[in-house]
């Protein structure tokens, strides 16, 4: 007699997490920026480093010098990429993986590519041109405004491909914070009860009327405004 027996489940590929419906978790972005750096760590020997993704809206990317991670008795750098700018689209990430790339080639080699106070140097703009970008010089920074040509792109195909068909994948970040009332405002009242809101100046210079019952708006009192 035969007997049934119980068959491992397959183990999912690293292609199988595209399969994925779009989703509001980043792993599968995540998962494509570390396979798009391993792609290019392994053809420039750049040093292996963490992949870490947040909102910011100040910076695209950074790569920390030092090494903040640890596993396996082994230290690691961080590059971490911004996902407030997923927006821009896998061109402009694959841009700042490479831009970030470059400053960790850098600082295996040995080379002062950007100074303490974030200028960018023409040596940081040589490494990162040897990595197919365009570095553009701008002002307080130095080198750093990074385009994406098209030899680029095709240079580091595998890469883009795995950014763009994540991006599918995932939810853009609204990295827009809502704004909150204003409580310098002050509240004006008509006399069927309507309230609006607005700044002592203005109300200076409209005098607003209510459209309803045709009189002026009031200032309410401190102790009967609307907190």
């Amino acid at each position: 007699m035969k007997t049934a027996t119980k068959t491992a489940p397959k183990a999912k590929t690293a292609g199988d997490i595209f399969q994925a419906p779009k989703t509001e978790n980043l792993s599968v972005i995540v998962k494509a920026l570390e396979e798009a750096h391993a792609l290019i760590q392994k053809e420039t020997d750049a040093p292996r480093a963490v992949i870490s993704i947040g909102r910011s809206s100040k910076v695209h990317g950074s790569f920390t010098p030092w090494t903040p991670w640890k596993a396996e008795g082994e230290n690691f750098h961080e590059i971490f990429i911004s996902a407030s700018s997923f927006d821009r689209g896998a061109e402009a990430i694959l841009g700042t993986l490479l831009h970030e790339t470059a400053h960790s080639l850098d600082l295996k080699a040995g080379r002062n590519g950007v100074s303490q106070e974030g200028y960018h140097n023409k040596t940081f703009k040589n490494t990162a041109e040897s990595l197919g970008l365009e570095i553009e010089q701008a002002k307080r920074i130095g080198w750093s405004t990074t385009k994406v040509p098209a030899s680029c792109i095709k240079r580091w195909e595998k890469a883009f491909g795995i950014i763009a068909e994540a991006l599918k994948l995932v939810a853009v970040n609204d990295s827009e914070k809502p704004k909150g009332r204003n409580k310098n405002n002050k509240v004006a009242v008509c006399q069927c009860g309507e309230k609006i809101r607005l700044s002592l100046k203005t109300y200076n210079l409209t005098r607003p009327v209510c459209q309803n019952c045709e009189s002026e708006f009031v200032l309410e009192t401190e102790e009967g405004g609307d907190e």
